[in-house]
Formats: C-alpha cells, sequence, structure tokens
C-alpha cells in the first residue's frame, strides 16, 4: 500500500459556488466542431504548401509549419475528448478520441487509463503510484530536456526513443507490456491494448505500402512522421505544465502552472495552458478555461506571460535539478482574506 506523505483526500479546491461552476462545465458540439473546421483548414492550407513546394529546399519550411500544426492540435484534441469535454455529443467525443490517438500514435486504451492515473497522482514520484506523464523526472538531464524541443529531437535522445509512444505500441502489439501499462491499466483491459495497438501497426503499414505503390514519401512524411519533426510547438506547450514546480503536493498550484499564450499556440494547445484550472477541474471543457481563469484567478499564482518569461523561470530550474534532485520553484500562493 502507498505510505506517502500526501493525503490524496485533500486536494486543494477554490470555493467556486455550484451554479457557476455547473454554467462552465457546459459542453458544446458547435465550439468543438468549430475548432476542428478551424484544424482542417490550417491542414489544407499547410499541407497544399508542403504539395507545391515538394521537391525544393522550400518543403522543408512547409513540413514543419505542417508537422507542428498537425501533432500540437491532434494531440490536444486528444487528450480533450480523452476527458470527454471538447464536444457535448458522447459519440462526437469518442470517435474524434479514435482518430486523432490514430493519427498522433497515441494507443487509445492506454492513454485513456494512464491519463487518469496522471489526474489521481499528479506529478507523485512514489513508485506506488508514480506519474508516468512527468515530462522532467528528477535529477532532470538538461541535454535530453532541451533535445525534446528540436525536430527529430525524440530520435536522437536514445533514452527518449525507448518510450518514444509508438515504439510502445509495435512493442504492445507483438504482446510485448510496458510497466506503465502494468500499473495503470486494469488487468481485463490489457488484452483491449494488444488489440489496439495492432490495429495501429496495421494502419502504418498500409500507409507504408500504399506510399511504395504510389512511389512517393509524402505520405509516410504527413501522416505517420509528424510527431518526430512537428514535436517543437507541443513541447514548448507541454514542458509549461509541470517542469521545475513541486512533486508529492496535494495542491495542483504548486505542482502545475497557468501560462498565457500567444493566440496561434493557445488555439493549437486547446487552451491547456490553464493548466491548474484544468487539473482542478478537469470537467471544465477547454473552450471554457480561459473564462474560468478569470473567476479563479485570485486564488491562483500570477500566470506567467508568454513562452519567454516562462522559459526563464522553467530552464534554470532543469538545470538546478540536475545538480539538485531536492530543488523545485517555490510558487507564491496568494493569501486569501476571509
Amino acid at each position: 500500500m502507498f505510505a506517502g506523505e500526501v493525503d490524496l483526500k485533500n486536494w486543494y479546491k477554490p470555493n467556486v459556488d455550484k451554479k457557476v461552476l455547473k454554467e462552465f462545465s457546459k459542453r458544446s458540439d458547435l465550439n468543438g466542431l468549430f475548432d476542428i473546421f478551424l484544424f482542417i483548414l490550417a491542414l489544407l492550407i499547410s499541407g497544399y504548401l508542403c504539395i507545391i513546394s515538394w521537391g525544393s529546399w522550400w518543403c522543408i519550411p512547409a513540413l514543419l509549419l505542417y508537422g507542428n500544426i498537425f501533432y500540437c492540435k491532434i494531440i490536444s484534441v486528444q487528450h480533450e475528448t480523452n476527458h470527454q469535454t471538447y464536444f457535448k455529443s458522447r459519440w462526437l467525443n469518442k470517435f474524434f478520441y479514435n482518430i486523432t490517438s490514430l493519427l498522433g500514435g497515441f494507443e487509445s486504451v492506454r492513454w485513456k487509463w494512464s491519463h487518469f492515473h496522471h489526474h489521481t497522482y499528479t506529478i507523485f514520484t512514489h513508485e506506488e503510484v508514480y506519474d508516468y506523464e512527468n515530462n522532467s523526472p528528477r535529477p532532470t538531464e538538461p541535454i535530453r530536456f532541451l533535445l525534446n524541443f528540436l525536430p527529430l529531437g525524440p530520435l536522437i535522445n536514445i533514452q527518449k526513443v525507448r518510450h518514444f509512444t509508438h515504439f510502445e505500441i509495435i512493442k504492445h502489439s507483438l504482446g510485448i507490456i510496458s510497466s506503465v501499462v502494468k500499473i495503470t491499466v486494469p488487468e481485463k483491459e490489457i488484452k483491449k491494448v494488444i488489440n489496439s495497438s495492432r490495429m495501429y501497426v496495421s494502419f502504418w503499414i498500409s500507409i507504408i505500402i500504399i506510399s511504395i505503390y504510389l512511389q512517393s514519401w509524402l505520405l509516410i512524411i504527413m501522416l505517420i512522421f509528424p510527431p518526430f519533426y512537428g514535436n517543437t510547438i507541443l513541447m514548448i506547450c507541454a514542458m509549461t505544465q509541470h517542469a521545475g514546480l513541486a512533486d508529492n503536493v496535494n495542491d495542483h498550484r504548486k505542482s502545475s502552472r497557468t501560462v498565457i499564450l500567444n493566440p496561434f499556440f493557445s488555439f493549437l494547445y486547446s487552451n491547456m495552458e490553464y493548466h491548474i484550472e484544468h487539473h482542478i477541474f478537469p470537467k471544465i471543457p477547454c473552450h471554457n478555461l480561459k473564462k474560468f481563469h478569470e473567476v479563479v484567478k485570485d486564488e491562483m499564482p500570477k500566470p506567467q506571460r508568454g513562452v519567454f518569461q516562462t522559459y526563464q523561470s522553467i530552464i534554470p530550474a532543469i538545470f538546478k535539478q540536475a545538480k539538485d534532485k531536492n530543488y523545485f520553484i517555490d510558487v507564491q500562493i496568494p493569501q486569501i482574506k476571509k
């Protein structure tokens, strides 16, 4: 049994009127579908740039643009539909969760359970309840951390490759079960992980066969490879969530971070930069998080504005944690007058 010092039943939660919370928790098919429409439009424009520049050096910036739009938005939609909050209709959430999981290389059954585990034990490091979504475990390794942001960086980072979701799916398709699945996925669901992984691998093989028939790499590069070369924007946003902050605490204000991003990044990241609010109230749709932040901001740490200001605190913390695994950024919590 877990015998840690943190009482998991007493997570900090701001006092929000139930009617207000109910209003902000309302889901909308229209908001979700409009967001998907904008995403598809962005993909068509950036994809068209890739096609017309194919064979020239201009295809490199075009692919980087397309890959970052593709991967960041795919994963943010996958995350939100996993929470069943992106749409009001359950079937729309389920449909887009399965599609984005496939295209993003995040096997759906595994991530359904492991992400639930992440919300239950956010940035916990005890073996019994280890949070497998902790992207910067201590002691940190600054070079490996910085490789996360480079196109093809995950392939350069040998340690990261072993845990990269695509390689994990291949292992699961062969019946080799990873430790994260053994711990976070119920035993009766593991067979589903294996079968689902085999479907993902079959999809990749089909794309490769079609590409060989067409004698073109374009389909592979645009449908399978974006997670490898389009990782920069996603990692810039994702690393702001918890990097450098405290672990093993039952107050999300100390272990998570809210950041004010520019509109383009915020769209691609589906407002997940309001990450403290998301962890405290995971049933609030991403479309409402920005407005909900205004409701609870007096009890929240002051959000950092933009990625440059945010990483001015994260980067030094990562280097300090490489030498001292007990170091963390001591977040100033507002004192509420009663």
